[in-house]
């Protein structure tokens, strides 16, 4: 073979070579682009679905409520999480998000036991309540599929994805009215003294209207929005109970149940509710009984009667009728209330059992205006039955506009007992004094602020029910504020009793705290509209939950 061939053999070999170095060097090419070209593609997938997945979380936390559709637990009378809610909720915030190739989500909480069970949840959700927690995590696998690394057999990646969302527990309080009006209405008649109105009559036999039906609505209202385990709800009365038909009540607020994880415990405390029955009249008006009592004629119920009062006003001269004080009588003590709840939330005496976490919530049923006090230790001295400025114990000899008994004729107008004191000539002693203005409705006021201002940054969100026709009645001075209700009622100028809930409700507490998250005022003119407006709040609470 000559010299020339060998040489063209030679050529013709490097460039083989070359070809296939060079189909080497592309593939490694490729490798490397797709290598930073898929990566970055698999990231920039990781993070859309890590941002769905965490708005997905939150969304599904949002949802842990009791399942409306599923029966209840026999033993328990609990209803079962709402799984299928949380799921739907997932599911939806992944699609709105547009993350395609999904091949797995998994809904998970604390309500579960194992390995599917989160890892911050309580571990002992049964034996110390008080730490559990609405957890819900989600997890979610999609498969994304490469452009370059195909080359290298490589074609798609699973990315997994895990988040957590909390949905706030709740802390509910209902402040419920048990003061004699509620049982006004156990006739079918509110402006009537019927024998069946007797508070006696109707707690024995459980059907004092309208404090019947609100009870039922409340027990429903709890059912439907509390989660048992997790939420917590106290329960505050107007007024003493009773547990013989035979016995007396007080007539101050009482704590009827601290904040209670127990269902049968709350739905028992509402059951057993009763309307504010004071002892019965004696036969002899005496002024040494002070407060309330149940009047009868001839064995007949009449009405509840201040005897303290109208056995002054029996007296002879008008000196010594001018002395009649009905202080110790009235039972609508809102101030009294709030203060319970206060409380209720700091854990009842319990510092340890107080959850600043949560959600605080007051729920408020009232039936007509503020008219009773619980005076603060200085004061007692002064005021022993509460705030009552004399120039509301003698009504019918006091000029227009008149006031009502334990508060003046205009809403608001005193922020402190110690406040200026004005003179005050008695119409029947002719003798002047001065005193202070400072009453019942002022001092629900001030324990609203105190309330609404307790917890940082958001405040007690607190709602106000008026239940019946009483609590629109004008009083003469009362501010023509419209009351923007959201019944068929309408818009229109506020009751007495409606100056007060609407304050309540809406601006309590901004004076110390601006960032107060408010509540609503509602007007219910019965208690099937009641039931509408539960359902309202519970919705407007779920809202606030995700806040």
């Amino acid at each position: 073979m000559n010299q020339t061939v060998v040489k063209n053999l030679a050529k013709k070999s490097e460039r083989g070579q070359a070809i296939i170095l060079i189909a080497f060097a592309f593939i490694g090419l490729v490798a490397m682009v797709g290598l930073v070209t898929d990566t970055g593609l698999l990231l920039i997938e990781y993070g859309k679905l890590k941002r769905s997945v965490d708005a997905a979380a939150v969304a599904a936390a949002q949802e842990f409520r009791p399942d409306p559709l599923a029966d209840p637990d026999p033993d328990t009378g609990v209803r079962p999480l709402n799984l299928a809610a949380m799921e739907n909720a997932t599911r939806t915030f992944l699609q709105i998000n547009q993350i395609d190739n999904l091949t797995d989500v998994e809904v998970h909480t604390c309500e579960e036991e194992g390995e599917g069970r989160p890892d911050l949840c309580n571990p002992d959700p049964d034996g110390n309540p008080i730490e559990n927690r609405k957890l819900v995590e989600v997890t979610a696998r999609s498969n994304v599929g490469f452009a370059f690394l195909r080359v290298l057999g490589i074609n798609s990646a699973e990315v997994v994805v895990r988040s957590i969302g909390e949905a706030a527990t709740i802390d509910l309080v209902l402040l419920m009215d048990t003061s004699g009006s509620m049982a006004y209405a156990t006739t079918g008649d509110p402006y009537s003294s019927d024998q069946g109105d007797n508070p006696i009559a109707c707690n024995e036999a459980d059907d004092c209207q309208p404090l019947r039906a609100v009870k039922n609505v409340a027990m429903d209202f709890v059912d439907s929005l509390i989660y048992y385990g997790y939420d917590r709800v106290s329960v505050i009365a107007m007024t003493g109970q009773i547990d013989d038909p035979t016995d007396e009540a007080e007539r101050d607020p009482v704590e009827v149940i601290p904040l209670s994880f127990d269902r049968n415990v709350i739905l028992n405390s509402i059951d057993d509710l009763t309307v504010y029955q004071p002892r019965i009249c004696p036969d002899t008006w005496s002024l040494d009984n002070v407060g309330g009592c149940l009047k009868f004629n001839s064995g007949v119920y009449d009405d509840e009667f201040c005897e303290p009062y109208f056995a002054a006003m029996a007296l002879p001269t008008e000196p010594e009728r001018g002395t009649a004080n009905p202080s110790s009588c009235p039972s609508s003590n809102f101030g009294g209330m709030f203060t319970l709840a206060q409380e209720a939330y700091s854990g009842s005496g319990n510092p340890n059992l107080q959850r600043a976490e949560s959600l605080w919530v007051t729920v408020m049923v009232a039936s007509g205006p503020a008219n009773s006090s619980t005076p603060s230790d200085p004061d007692l001295v002064d005021y022993p039955f509460g705030y009552c400025p004399q120039n509301t114990w003698l009504l019918f000899a006091m000029p227009d506009p008149k006031p009502r008994r334990c508060r003046d004729a205009v809403p608001g107008n005193e922020r402190d007992p110690s406040s200026a004191l004005v003179a005050y000539t008695n119409p029947l002693t002719g003798e002047t004094t001065n005193i202070s203005l400072y009453d019942a409705e002022d001092y629900g006021r001030d324990m609203a602020d105190n309330l609404a201002a307790s917890k940082t940054p958001n405040g007690v969100t607190i709602y106000t029910i008026g239940l019946g026709d009483e609590v629109f009645e004008p009083a003469n001075g009362t501010p023509a504020v419209i009351c923007e209700v959201e019944t068929t009622a309408g818009n229109r100028p506020c009751g007495e009793a409606e100056y007060l809930l609407t304050y309540i409700a809406r601006e309590a507490g901004d004076d110390l705290n601006p960032g107060i998250n408010h509540g609503e005022y509602f007007f219910s003119p019965n208690d099937a509209e009641m039931r509408n407006i539960f359902e309202i709040i519970a919705q407007n609470i779920a809202t606030k939950i995700s806040e």
